[in-house]
């Protein structure tokens, strides 16, 4: 937990990668409004953004205001990177597919090569329900993979808040690197009760974009709950995070990506890990590990409170918290950058 009080959120020549945000609903932008996504960006310093998918950009896919919205962000000097959506596991794959297909058109017609898309998949069931949800997964992901070959593309698997990094990885290895990559969510990783560095360095040598948002951790009667926080306001170890990216990552880009996620990691309940067999002590300690420090922080009022964290923000203090993550993540890029790895 770091303070910014004396940090610029000056882009910087000596920092190596780019910075951008996604840009919509929770940042005050309706889906469709591309010209303020862009603003947006500009406003606070930052290179580029990130849609969610190319509805955001254009509501009714239309291939021309896509090629121009990338003009526009081309002329501006700003990156564009975007989603396609949702990859299951569904009843009907076939329509998910005629989504994802439509999706990456529409990406392709933005200007983007590369796009992640994200699961929903169940743990409850125990490890073996969840292994049949990912082979359904996995089986939507090889239907797409002449597609992406064909044009060039490539699909970036998010780490979302349902799967591990190990799952994860497991995918893209099995189904390919050379079409197939991950989309790093460090935040979520901590729901599967990892430790997001340990993480990244795992998956580090197939990240080709990134969501980024840092964490503080609660005790509460399951376990610990997740409240997100900017970047250098929490307990992740962006130093160690950052270090992986720059060393292996073919990322270009560093994107944070705010929501309104709230889960909690149910480590008090012996079932929980029956659906988590990836989990590591040395990591689970880590995260609890930083539990403790939050919750130490906020009895000295040194920190937040859980019940601070949970009042909604408005647009403008989302705003406000995105500085503060470019600052403090310009800060520590430049840091590293000429440290030898």
């Amino acid at each position: 937990m770091t303070s910014l009080q004396s940090v610029t959120s000056t882009p910087s020549s000596a920092v190596p990668m780019r910075l951008g945000a996604m840009c919509g609903a929770t940042q005050g932008i309706a889906e469709g409004d591309w010209p303020a996504a862009l603003d947006y960006a500009e406003r606070l310093g930052l290179e580029g953004v990130l849609f969610s998918t190319p509805r955001a950009a254009s509501m009714t896919l239309d291939r021309a205001e896509l090629a121009d919205v990338g003009a526009a962000a081309a002329e501006r000097g700003l990156f564009v990177e975007t989603g396609i959506g949702f990859i299951g596991p569904a009843n009907d794959p076939t329509s998910v597919l005629d989504e994802l297909f439509a999706a990456a058109d529409a990406a392709v017609a933005l200007g983007c090569t590369q796009f992640f898309a994200y699961t929903r998949t169940e743990r409850g069931g125990g490890p073996g329900d969840h292994g049949h949800q990912l082979a359904q997964v996995a089986t939507t992901l090889r239907a797409m993979r002449p597609y992406l070959e064909e044009s060039g593309c490539r699909l970036n698997i998010k780490t979302h808040e349902d799967l591990s990094s190990v799952e994860v990885l497991r995918l893209v290895e099995t189904l390919w690197a050379d079409v197939f990559g991950v989309s790093l969510d460090v935040a979520n990783l901590v729901v599967r009760g990892e430790d997001p560095a340990a993480a990244t360095r795992r998956l580090a040598p197939y990240v080709y974009q990134t969501h980024l948002e840092d964490v503080a951790l609660y005790f509460v009667e399951s376990g610990l709950r997740r409240r997100l926080r900017p970047c250098g306001d929490g307990i992740l170890d962006w130093s160690g995070i950052l270090r992986s990216l720059l060393d292996q990552a073919p990322a270009q880009y560093l994107v944070f990506e705010q929501h309104r996620g709230q889960f909690d990691v149910d480590i008090f309940d012996s079932r929980w890990f029956e659906a988590e067999p990836h989990v590591r002590p040395d990591e689970l300690a880590r995260l609890v590990q930083g539990a403790v420090a939050c919750e130490r922080r906020a009895r000295t009022g040194a920190g937040p409170t859980l019940d601070d964290l949970d009042v909604e923000l408005d647009a403008e203090a989302r705003a406000g918290q995105l500085r503060r993550s470019a600052a403090y993540l310009r800060s520590v890029l430049e840091s590293i950058s000429g440290e030898p790895s």
